[in-house]
């Protein structure tokens, strides 16, 4: 093996690396080196372990890679972090990859899949400019993918039903591609899913309800910045006790439902009419705007707190913090009421979870809640449209110097509460 990662070493790869026929292991990772990807690599038949990320290699991946009998045995690569150009279809060759890492590259054209990857546990294709659908072959053959990171590329389409095949994933990240159409539910089957980031796409309609209550080992959700996403949030979500975080902002998402047209497509394998979904166009609400009853502002499971902060955006308003209610309140919120708001009888089946707002934090805009719990900072004025839903903050003219001061004073005294009131939180 040859280990010289994390060293100043300079120049270019030799291309005498390929005589070495019994080298297993090469790792130069986070090193000075430059030139193009040695085609020599290719005839390194033994070589388990490749190692190259941040290393400033440029150019394509050399063709005989992973040509059949030329480095057959390799289980790992990386080549994160470089300068890398063109198609990275010529890994679909490879027949025993268990770690895939190609992120942070200039990689172009459609993400590498193979039928050879069933042994693939990691896949890392982030930061690329890969294009087109998610392909087949990855739903199909990588059935032990557990960490699936393809974000911050220019893959479009639907996600397909078929991503449901892929039951060992522990971690999927979507996030700032072009997806389109409804958020399959079957994204929401995975048993041991831990982490899923669906944000900065254009995926529209509603969240799938019924699926949501599959989520028990979920830590983190990000459905931001999809404007199309819609209705209310799902109050099965209550079920997902050990979520840390779920950021819900930038959607069209509001208590009071429906609030823009979308199409609703449904699991073909399901056959409960009681809870599947037909395919159906649901056009705008008309009373979207309508005032929430108090016990559909939020999810049934969640409640305001007591403690409120400063929102970091341009509103100039102060919002209450979103906290999970005691685990018998819960059971008994989400028992009472009618569906969607509520879950009736399943109420009582809600996870005995305690949460604190600062231990499992929602991040909803304030429009979904219709600014209950908001106020403006000082220096602003309350103007509240819409029916009363819709609160803006506007600045008032200051009457004279003193009360200019003393608004500045104040605020900067108030601003620095909360600062060590966070610095509290966080030690």
């Amino acid at each position: 093996q040859i280990n010289l990662s994390n060293t100043w070493l300079t120049g270019s790869l030799p291309s005498w690396l390929g005589s070495l026929q019994r080298l297993e292991q090469l790792n130069m990772g986070q090193t000075w080196l430059q030139g193009t990807f040695p085609a020599a690599i290719g005839d390194l038949k033994q070589l388990r372990e490749l190692n190259l990320e941040a290393t400033g290699l440029a150019g394509v991946l050399p063709s005989n890679l992973c040509q059949e009998g030329a480095a057959s045995n390799l289980l790992q690569l990386s080549v994160r972090g470089n300068s890398l150009t063109g198609s990275a279809r010529v890994l679909e060759k490879c027949r025993n990859l268990v770690q895939l890492d190609v992120s942070s590259n200039e990689f172009t054209g459609q993400l590498p899949a193979s039928k050879y990857w069933g042994r693939l546990t990691t896949y890392h294709a982030n930061n690329n400019r890969f294009s087109g659908a998610l392909p087949r072959a990855l739903c199909l053959h990588a059935s032990l993918l557990r960490d699936l990171d393809i974000s911050n590329n220019q893959l479009s389409g639907n996600v397909p039903d078929r991503i449901g095949l892929l039951a060992s994933l522990e971690r999927l990240n979507l996030a700032s591609n072009q997806f389109t159409g409804p958020i399959t539910e079957n994204i929401f089957y995975f048993p041991g899913l831990r982490s899923l980031d669906l944000s900065n796409n254009g995926f529209v309609g509603t969240l799938p309800a019924y699926a949501m209550q599959f989520m028990y080992a979920l830590l983190a959700a990000d459905f931001s910045n999809n404007t199309g996403v819609t209705g209310i949030i799902p109050p099965q979500m209550g079920f997902s006790e050990h979520v840390q975080t779920v950021t819900m902002t930038g959607t069209s998402l509001s208590c009071s439902g429906i609030t823009r047209p979308y199409a609703v497509s449904v699991n073909a394998s399901c056959n409960d009419a009681a809870k599947c979904r037909t395919l159906q166009w649901v056009a705008a609400n008309a009373t979207a705007n309508q005032s929430c009853t108090g016990d559909q502002v939020l999810p049934c499971f969640l409640r305001f707190s007591a403690e409120s902060l400063p929102r970091d955006d341009a509103s100039n308003m102060r919002c209450k913090l979103i906290a999970r209610r005691a685990p018998e309140e819960a059971r008994a919120a989400c028992s009472a009421g009618q569906p969607p708001y509520s879950l009736e009888g399943e109420g009582a089946n809600l996870p005995d979870s305690r949460k604190t707002a600062s231990e499992q934090a929602w991040v909803i805009d304030p429009s979904y809640y219709q600014y209950r719990g908001c106020t403006c900072l000082l220096g602003y004025a309350e103007a509240w449209t819409n029916n009363g839903t819709v609160l803006t903050c506007v600045e008032q003219p200051a009457t004279d110097g003193r009360a200019t001061v003393t608004i500045a004073v104040v605020s900067a005294l108030a601003g620095c509460a909360v600062l060590a009131a966070l610095a509290v939180v966080g030690a």
